[in-house]
């Protein structure tokens, strides 16, 4: 376990320096005029250039831009943005904001997609069954930057159950957001679930544990659900990492501060050490994420040993 351990580590310090090079490298040649981005239409005179250029160090070729940043990254600075803040204390403003946004999109997931889909399985090619179907492709069909808006006309506006706008956000003000960003997540992971429960019902040691005389719950719950999961845990330890970097859509509908909106209004400012100071917390969560993910395999299938 401790050499796998290692292994993942260096795989992991060696995926995070690739994204984190492709992205600034992107960013440095897009060719935009960040200081112009940053004043808005009002127009920036030689000198105020200069002396920005010069403050930010965009006068420097990319290498030496990017390995400063890996240096100041060792150290747990993120640097600071054109305006001159602080991009530690903005993800530290924001990013619990995206968190509890996410954790509740996973909990929806897993309250209705997951549950509906053991439900469909169980209830194969009934009314429950083919319903389900149906709707997760209209929900599937449905991308969140129509969801959004289509979901605060109806349920802030027309019937005043939530808030318009959620702001800092407290739970109850995202609990619709939250929902909306885990919609699509839903439908997927109800089929996905729906699938994998079908499959393990039909296999040997299921059929050994009926025989034996164990009552179906047990046969359910223990067998089939445990063998059911590692697909469904894999899909919901990848999707917390893109639930918490596809907010963008989600977070500026209902006007929420977090990480998403705070990356939109980087990107139209051409804010490059604000993107990528975003991206490199999203890509770490996406690692880590995988990293659980893969530990939490030898725990709910024996067979599985890392050595």
């Amino acid at each position: 376990m401790f050499r796998y351990l290692v292994r993942r580590f260096l795989q992991m310090i060696l995926v995070f320096i690739a994204t984190t090079f492709i992205v600034y490298a992107l960013m440095y040649a897009t060719g935009g005029d960040p200081i112009q981005a940053l004043a808005g239409e009002r127009p920036v005179s030689p000198t105020q250039r200069a002396q920005l250029v010069k403050e930010y160090g965009l006068d420097q070729p990319f290498w030496k831009r990017y390995l400063d940043y890996l240096n100041d990254l060792l150290h747990g600075d993120f640097g600071q943005t054109l305006t001159g803040r602080s991009i530690n204390d903005i993800i530290a403003e924001s990013l619990p904001t995206t968190a509890k946004l996410a954790v509740i999109a996973i909990l929806t997931t897993i309250l209705v997609g997951v549950t509906a889909g053991i439900i469909a399985a169980i209830r194969r090619g009934g009314i429950f069954d083919n319903s389900t179907l149906i709707l997760t492709l209209i929900i599937i069909g449905v991308p969140t930057v129509v969801l959004a808006p289509v979901a605060q006309l109806v349920f802030t506006i027309k019937l005043p159950w939530f808030p318009t706008t959620a702001g800092e956000g407290n739970l109850y003000a995202l609990l619709l957001p939250g929902i909306v960003l885990g919609a699509l997540s839903v439908a997927t992971a109800m089929r996905l679930t729906r699938t994998s429960f079908s499959e393990n019902q039909r296999s040997d040691y299921v059929r050994t544990a009926r025989s034996k005389g164990l009552p179906t719950r047990r046969v359910v719950g223990v067998h089939i659900l445990r063998n059911s999961l590692i697909p469904i845990v894999t899909f919901l330890g990848i999707e917390l990492g893109a639930l918490m970097a596809g907010a963008i859509v989600t977070e500026g509908v209902f006007n929420i501060n977090g990480v998403g909106f705070q990356l939109a209004r980087a990107l139209r400012t051409e804010d490059t050490p604000l993107v990528v100071g975003i991206v490199s917390v999203l890509v770490i969560i996406f690692l880590v994420a995988s990293l659980v993910v893969d530990l939490l395999y030898a725990v709910l299938d024996p067979r599985i040993r890392y050595e």
